[in-house]
């Protein structure tokens, strides 16, 4: 199992993303649940990115346009949340 730990900017961005959407809190919560037990599983649809702010990092399936940007902390079970977003559009997690 690995530890999940969020920076404020995830925090900050889930809380608005998710605050009056239920079915997006819940679709949130199915996806860490799944990062913490295996961040390789298929649904997950995980893959290597490489963003300015951040590195390489990896990219994880929430829905159909959210994606949840994360790192493993080196040598340790640690996810490190760093944000959360659109796919595409102004609010992508890919600029």
């Amino acid at each position: 199992m690995y530890e999940l730990q969020t920076t404020s900017n995830f925090r900050r961005k889930y809380i608005k993303l998710a605050e009056k959407n239920k079915k997006l809190q819940d679709s949130v919560q199915k996806t860490l649940e799944l990062l913490r037990t295996n961040p390789k599983y298929k649904f997950l649809k995980t893959h290597k990115v490489f963003l300015s702010q951040y590195g390489k990092v990896y990219s994880s399936f929430v829905t159909g346009d959210i994606r949840i940007i994360w790192m493993q902390v080196e040598n340790k079970l640690i996810i490190l949340l760093l944000d959360i977003g659109g796919h595409s559009g102004g609010k992508s997690v890919y600029r």
